[in-house]
């Protein structure tokens, strides 16, 4: 009971603390972050390493995430050491004669009938096993670590990984934003947006570490400094020599999440209005024509070695895998372009994107009183993307800045993504929306910003304030959401471990 009460005071205290930091006089509201200096920037480097020890320390706590058991989550290792071994096909024992035997044996039921051995949630063809998902992971991390130590790296290290790097992405990327277009922006303001959309993006992976959000959070990660890269390039370098070696880099951040995962991979749309904007500043000539087409090479170079690597597993340059995987659904005809035409498709992937961002469950009786509801609902701080755009004054200062395509793009790419997601998948499951909360995140950031710089003095220490305060409750849902017994988590696999942070949020009282 004592250490229950301990264990409350702290995580009370702590909220405490942040509250009286947030308040409305507090130095963190008046604090500009173009006029940040040493001192601030250790704060900033202090949260972010605290952002990153939070999201990545819980990740080992299941064992069906964390190596122990691992069942199809180590699949990332396998491949490694088979292309260590010269093949692509991953070393997944003996097919069972009947799945040879089988006419269609993506179909989940026909398995079950026939009593056949498979290898759960891997792609099969042709008598061989092979990892659907994207192969960058691999190359990037499980390759170098077998080869540098001798031993395999355990999948969910790689989330940790790829976490860490994603966060420190959006911490730059909002700095160098912050820096650009918003001078009004608060040191306040700027920390807990970064923190919040930081945690809001990536924290199923915490849930659920090994092999999907490998795969989603290797993207993420990509996608991130790909944005960092081509912002860089276009609205802050005026240098055109180093705009091209800025770009190049975003492109080859970018095509690597293609490989980690398409779907989150469709953000690239965002190079479209950006290579615009370039235009406009630059005058276009032959010399400028083929600095682009080098920085746009490593989107081609990538591309070409992905098809490649596609066709050697399944004789079709633009199938990553989807259409031959052994899991609960037969989805081996959701690579047929016809399908998705038929109205019976078009009305359920409509149906699937208004769920993915509109659902709503209600409020659950037991502790953490919190269930996964559409995106919008889940993390209400997003619907500022579009309130804060009523003023007139911010369309006027984002097409001052240039970004007013760019933001459109922003709203344009996460239907996009919604709309491949539910193409691609019988089920919009909450790990499918990290593919989009991230770049809400970024839209909502931009908009809030221009917001705020639209305001009196006055009128921004109380809006930083508040909107302050909607960061930190979207940091806490985060926290709540991870707590939600689901997917062989902590709290699935521990039933007690709810009830024992339920008591230390009640002091211990009660607590027999």
């Amino acid at each position: 009971m004592i250490a229950y009460f301990l264990g409350g005071c702290a995580i009370y205290g702590i909220v405490l603390f942040v509250l009286v930091m947030l308040r409305p006089k507090s130095a963190l509201h008046t604090k500009k972050l173009t006029d940040c200096g040493r001192r601030e920037k250790i704060i900033i480097g202090v949260v972010l390493v605290i952002l990153i020890l939070l999201c990545i320390l819980p990740m080992g706590l299941a064992p069906g995430w964390n190596g122990e058991d691992p069942g199809a989550t180590n699949q990332y290792e396998l491949l490694a050491e088979a292309i260590l071994n010269g093949h692509i096909s991953i070393d997944n024992g003996d097919v069972d004669p009947l799945l040879l035997q089988m006419d269609n044996p993506y179909d989940p039921q026909a398995r079950v009938d026939l009593g056949v051995d498979y290898r759960w949630d891997t792609a099969y063809y042709h008598g061989h096993y092979y990892m659907y998902f994207g192969v960058v992971p691999v190359f990037l991390l499980f390759l170098p670590f077998r080869l540098i130590t001798g031993m395999s790296l355990t999948t969910y290290h790689a989330t940790q990984v790829f976490v860490a790097l994603f966060i420190c992405g959006v911490f730059a990327n909002f700095y160098m934003m912050s820096k650009r277009f918003f001078k009004k922006m608060t040191l306040g303001m700027y920390l807990m947006l970064a923190s919040a959309f930081s945690i809001m993006s990536v924290w199923y992976s915490v849930d659920a570490p090994a092999l999907y959000c490998t795969a989603i959070t290797g993207a993420l990660c990509m996608e991130i400094w790909s944005l960092f890269f081509f912002m860089r390039a276009v609205w802050v370098e005026e240098d055109e020599k180093k705009s091209i070696r800025l770009a190049f880099f975003g492109s080859l951040f970018g095509a690597l999440a293609f490989g980690c995962r398409p779907p989150v991979a469709l953000a690239n749309l965002f190079v479209i209005p950006m290579l615009v904007v370039y235009l406009k500043k630059h005058k276009f000539t032959k010399k400028l024509f083929g600095e682009l087409v080098v920085a746009a090479l490593p989107y081609v170079v990538i591309g070409i070695l992905l098809m490649c690597y596609n066709y050697a597993r399944f004789e079709s340059p633009f199938e990553f895998g989807q259409a031959y995987q052994l899991t609960a659904a037969d989805q081996s005809h959701y690579g047929s372009i016809a399908s998705y035409f038929s109205q019976t498709k078009m009305i359920a992937v409509a149906n699937a994107v208004l769920y993915n961002f509109v659902n709503y469950n209600p409020i659950c009786e037991a502790f953490p009183y919190v269930i996964f509801n559409g995106i919008l609902l889940n993390f209400p701080i997003l619907w500022f993307a579009v309130i804060g755009l009523s003023p007139e004054g911010v369309l006027k200062r984002m097409k001052e800045q240039q970004m007013r395509a760019f933001i459109v793009m922003l709203f344009v790419i996460p239907l996009v993504i919604a709309i491949m997601d539910a193409l691609w998948s019988p089920f919009m499951t909450e790990r499918y929306r990290m593919d989009q909360y991230w770049i809400m995140g970024v839209l909502c950031f931009l908009v809030i910003g221009f917001y705020h710089d639209n305001l009196s003095e006055t009128a921004g220490r109380k809006f930083s304030c508040f909107i302050s305060l909607w960061a930190f409750i979207t940091i806490g849902k985060s926290i709540l959401l991870y707590l939600v017994q689901n997917d062989g988590n902590v709290t699935y696999t521990y039933p007690e471990v709810v009830e024992q942070i339920k008591m230390i949020l009640r002091l211990g009282i009660g607590a027999g």
